[in-house]
Formats: C-alpha cells, sequence, structure tokens
C-alpha cells in the first residue's frame, strides 16, 4: 500500500454488474485506489456485489440513483467524512448502513466510538471471517429497515384511505399527516365548517406511534363550561354502604392515545386555562376527591375560526393558542379541490351500497357535472350527506342530477326568488325522505334511524306525526302522501266553502 495518495484519484471503473441490471450490495467509498481494490476484492469473496467511488459526491450520486445495502467508507479527499455522509442517508430516509474502516488504536491514537448516527466501525487489519460477518450484518439490518419502512408506508396509507382525492392539496395533506404524525407535540386544524376535521384528526392518530390507544374526542361547541370540565376530569357519584364511585373522565379515557377537541373557539376562557395547563403538566387534580392523576395525550385542536384574530380580540387566550399550534394544518375547502368530487362520490357511493348490502350505484356524467358546478359551502360533509339523501330516495342502479338537485343547497337566493322556486317545503322534503327509507327497510325502524342517522325515538315521533300507528308497518292508517295531502281537514273545508261560494 502506497503511502502518499493524491487527493482525488481518477479510478477505472471496477463495477460487477451494470447498475441497471443487478443490483449493488455494497458501495465502496474511498480515495485511495489501493485500498479500493483491496476492499472490492474482499466484498466480493464474502459473495456480495459492489460498486467503487472515490469521492462524497459521487457516493451521494449513486445512492440517490440505485439503493445500496451497505456503504463501505475507506479513507476519503481532506473535508469529505463519513459523517457527513452518514447525515445525508438519515435525511435522506434510505436504509444504506455505513461502514467505517479505521486503523487499529494506539497509545498516540484513542480509539473513535461509534457515532450515534450509526456508523459502524470495522478495524484494521481484520480477518476475513471479521470482515464477512460485519458486512452481513450490516446487509441484514439494511434490509429490516427497508422493509419496516414499506410495512410503515403500507400500514400509513391504510390509515389514510378515507382521505380520499387525487388533486395536489390532498396528497400534500396526506404528506403533512405523515410527516407529523409520531411527533408528540399539539396540532391545530383549522378549516371551514364540514372540510373534514375529524377525519384528519383520527389519520393523524392512527398513522403515528399512539395508533394501539384510544382516540377520544369532544365537541365543544355544545357543552357549557361545566359539562366540559365534567367530561375532561369524570365525576364521582355515591354508591350504597357509604362507599363512592369515580366515573373516568376522557382525559383518563384517552391516556396514551389522543384526545381531540372540536370547535375550541367556544371553550370558556377559564376552562382554557385548565387545558393549557393540562397540555403543560400531563396531570391534574381531581375536582372532587383532591387525587393528582397523570395521563399522557396528545392534544389536537379543531377550529373554524381564525384563533389568531380570537386571540388579538381576547376571546381566545394567549398561551392556549401557543400551545395549540405548535404544529398548524390548514384543510383545504371542497370548491378549491373539485376534482377530488368523482373520487368522493364513488367514495360515498361504495359506503352506501355496503351498508344496504347492494352493488354500489354509478354516477350519470350530468350529475357529476351538476356537483362540480356547485359551490359547497358545507365542503365534503355537505356533499357526503347530499349522495346519502339522494340514495335513500332511489333504489336504482345511476344516481342522475334530477335525483341529487333538490339536495344541493342554493347560494345567495333572494327572497324574490326563493317565492318563486318550484318544489317542496324543508317539511315535506323530511318527509319524503323519511317515509321512503322507512319504506325501504320494509318498516324496521332500527335500520331506518341508522341509516338517516337520528335517534329511535325521534324517528318513532316524526312518524306518529304522519299517521303512522306505533308498531305498524309503511302505509298502514296512512294514504299515499302528496304535498296537497298535508293540508289540515279545516283547510279543505274551508277551500271547499269558498269553491261553492
Amino acid at each position: 500500500m502506497t503511502n502518499s495518495r493524491p487527493d482525488v484519484i481518477p479510478f477505472p471503473q471496477r463495477v460487477s454488474a451494470p447498475a441497471a441490471e443487478t443490483a449493488t450490495n455494497v458501495l465502496i467509498v474511498t480515495c485511495d485506489p489501493d485500498i479500493a481494490w483491496r476492499l472490492e476484492n474482499d466484498v466480493r469473496s464474502a459473495g456480495l456485489t459492489t460498486r467503487v467511488v472515490n469521492s462524497y459526491d459521487a457516493a451521494a450520486q449513486t445512492l440517490s440513483l440505485q439503493a445500496c445495502e451497505a456503504c463501505l467508507v475507506g479513507p476519503l479527499a481532506p473535508g469529505e467524512t463519513a459523517g457527513s455522509l452518514a447525515g445525508l442517508i438519515q435525511q435522506k430516509g434510505w436504509s444504506t448502513q455505513l461502514v467505517c474502516l479505521v486503523a487499529a488504536p494506539s497509545d498516540d491514537t484513542p480509539q473513535i466510538l461509534p457515532a450515534a448516527n450509526g456508523i459502524e466501525l470495522l478495524t484494521q487489519p481484520y480477518t476475513p471471517s471479521t470482515f464477512a460477518l460485519t458486512l452481513a450484518a450490516a446487509v441484514q439490518r439494511s434490509k429490516l429497515m427497508a422493509e419496516n419502512r414499506r410495512l410503515r408506508r403500507q400500514l400509513s396509507n391504510r390509515n389514510l384511505r378515507d382521505m380520499v382525492g387525487h388533486s395536489p392539496a390532498m396528497h400534500s395533506l396526506r404528506q403533512q399527516v405523515q410527516n407529523i404524525a409520531d411527533h408528540n407535540g399539539c396540532v391545530l386544524l383549522s378549516g371551514e365548517p364540514g372540510s373534514g376535521t375529524d377525519l384528519v384528526a383520527q389519520a393523524i392518530h392512527d398513522s403515528g406511534r399512539r395508533a394501539h390507544r384510544p382516540f377520544v374526542k369532544i365537541d365543544c361547541s355544545v357543552l357549557s363550561a361545566e359539562t366540559l370540565e365534567q367530561d375532561l376530569f369524570g365525576q364521582c357519584e355515591a354508591a350504597p354502604m357509604g362507599q363512592t364511585i369515580r366515573h373516568p373522565g376522557r382525559l383518563e379515557m384517552a391516556d396514551g392515545g389522543t384526545l381531540l377537541l372540536e370547535q375550541v373557539q367556544f371553550v370558556a376562557l377559564p376552562v382554557q386555562k385548565q387545558i393549557t395547563s393540562l397540555i403543560r403538566e400531563q396531570s391534574y387534580v381531581h375536582p372532587q376527591t383532591g387525587e393528582r392523576i397523570r395521563f399522557d395525550v396528545r392534544f389536537i385542536f379543531g377550529g373554524n375560526l381564525d384563533l389568531r384574530s380570537q386571540v388579538d380580540k381576547g376571546l381566545f387566550r394567549r398561551d392556549l393558542y401557543e400551545e395549540a399550534s405548535q404544529t398548524c394544518l390548514e384543510l383545504p375547502t371542497l370548491r378549491s379541490r373539485k376534482d377530488d368530487i368523482a373520487p368522493l362520490t364513488e367514495h360515498y357511493l361504495r359506503r352506501v351500497a355496503g351498508r344496504e348490502g347492494k352493488p354500489p350505484r354509478s354516477l350519470t356524467l350530468d350529475a357529476l357535472h351538476l356537483l362540480q358546478r356547485h359551490d359547497w359551502p358545507g365542503n365534503v360533509c355537505e356533499l357526503e350527506n347530499v349522495i346519502e339523501r339522494a340514495c335513500a330516495l332511489d333504489w336504482g342502479s345511476k344516481l342522475t342530477a334530477s335525483m341529487i338537485e333538490p339536495w344541493l343547497t342554493p347560494r345567495d337566493v333572494t327572497e324574490e326568488e326563493a317565492d318563486g322556486l318550484p318544489g317542496l317545503t324543508l317539511a315535506e322534503m323530511e318527509r319524503k325522505l323519511i317515509e321512503a327509507t322507512f319504506n325501504r327497510f320494509a318498516g324496521n325502524r332500527e335500520k331506518t334511524a341508522k341509516a338517516l342517522q337520528i335517534g329511535i325515538r325521534t324517528l318513532s315521533g316524526k312518524l306518529r306525526e304522519y299517521g303512522y300507528p306505533p308498531r305498524g308497518g309503511p302505509g298502514s292508517n296512512l294514504k299515499a302522501w302528496s304535498p296537497a295531502a298535508s293540508i289540515s281537514p279545516m283547510m279543505e273545508t274551508i277551500e271547499s266553502e269558498q269553491r261553492a261560494a
């Protein structure tokens, strides 16, 4: 081996097989041609394929074009280090394992410990068996890491299956979800009503390390300050024999997992202070028992308002906003990604078909054009409701524009225009939807209520209002309904008297 080496020596290309045809197991990076030649022979003797480059830049270019399982680093040119190459591999997310060739330690040269970024040291002189075992272990680690990342991507894609859409906005949103999934910091999801805050929060939870733990959500817009506190901390009630039963709150239920606070802008200021303390301390003193309860929860916040402006107005605490906005995601509106309407509609049609146990309906071209012309103020939630309601009134195999149009919410309609609009009133449309769904499920109230997403008692009250007996089937004690049939007998008497006059 020569002792004097120029900084960069052009190597003849010594590749065991063309990169496009055979994968390279080991990439050798060194500016010393003698060491490169020896390492290449040793790698081939170990039964592995190899390629040799003489600089950091050449190694970076090779690794970006072709995956290598191990990178064997010898002496490098001044200014180039194995650590910088390891940093590049870690930054790019490659599974390549780095093995650095080092000289045997002496009294004057202490042993260099392996770097924290995963560089493995191979001390020379080495035996053939040691060399083969070191490379084999590095190759095996690389394969395991690549398989692990493949499975994680596959799992992540499955967790994101409900985030339907092929638009650039949805691709960006899915990437952001994957990037923050394994973090523990708070996330603030902001977007218009109906943009799918709970769906994105669930995807963040399912794609991260907390996926095996509970996902709990609270809608803050429907709870008073007192009720929200009880929901968070739980409550106690007296039991026989002087005992006390403590019911755990949502914080304990979500321990180890994720807690979603939807519509956080409706939380009262005193409760906002408590939530800030919960985020920082991950513990609280139970208001009734005085017991300190610890938990491990990741907080996700959802809101439809600009919380920064709410802070400036004094309507939202600044400290809570700073904690909640560690990571911010802006959810895209449906009108900004109308290319996603077709796959979203197909997704909802498959969901309805699965619930009904029937083949999914197809969407006609005129119906698709109608959906794409609509502005969707209610975003994806409005689209889902429109599809489900249209399907509830029709048993055919196709969904046409005429079936969808009655359920689209008109925008900016003047009072004069509204007076001239043909069609049914809201009460008439509601009755038509309920009766059609009730008939489709052959009078089964449980299935009807589930399809309409209302309670059994609400459904029974509506049916009783329409004249159905408590346990009767569809059509019993009821004539075929039409808008005119809703006119009361008194009105019919008045109209007949007017006609006689």
